[in-house]
């Protein structure tokens, strides 16, 4: 069985930029943020970025931390047209729309429309549609 997942992670080229409030996965928790863990300005998801900054991306230049608000919209519930919607950054493809994910550990940290925490090469453990 093939899973074809389409993620628009910080933003995507017609926006090249993405958004995040630092609340993450519906189960409550909250991931730390840290300049310490940020030295180069590179990101995955806008945690990774100083809390005044926002992960922002262009097919070109990859990802980098810059100043901006983030988004607010949460894992598996709230529905994205960009990463720039997204608390994490995080816009994926879910059945029918596109919905905001972010990392995961198991199947209960994630929402109703993207039930199933997977692994994903080069992005990590994230929310995902059932197959």
């Amino acid at each position: 069985m093939t899973l074809l997942l389409f993620l628009l992670a910080c933003g995507t080229p017609a926006s090249d930029t993405s958004t995040d409030t630092g609340e993450s996965l519906d189960s409550g928790t909250t991931p730390v943020e840290s300049d310490e863990a940020n030295r180069d300005g590179t990101c995955g998801f806008n945690r990774d970025c100083p809390a005044d900054q926002r992960c922002a991306c262009s097919e070109i230049d990859g990802c980098f931390c810059e100043d901006g608000v983030r988004g607010t919209g949460r894992n598996g519930v709230d529905t994205c047209e960009t990463g720039d919607d997204c608390a994490s950054a995080l816009c994926v493809e879910g059945n029918g729309a596109f919905y905001c994910s972010d990392t995961c550990a198991t199947d209960a940290d994630c929402g109703a429309a993207l039930p199933t925490c997977m692994d994903i090469v080069f992005v990590g453990r994230i929310c995902v549609r059932d197959a």
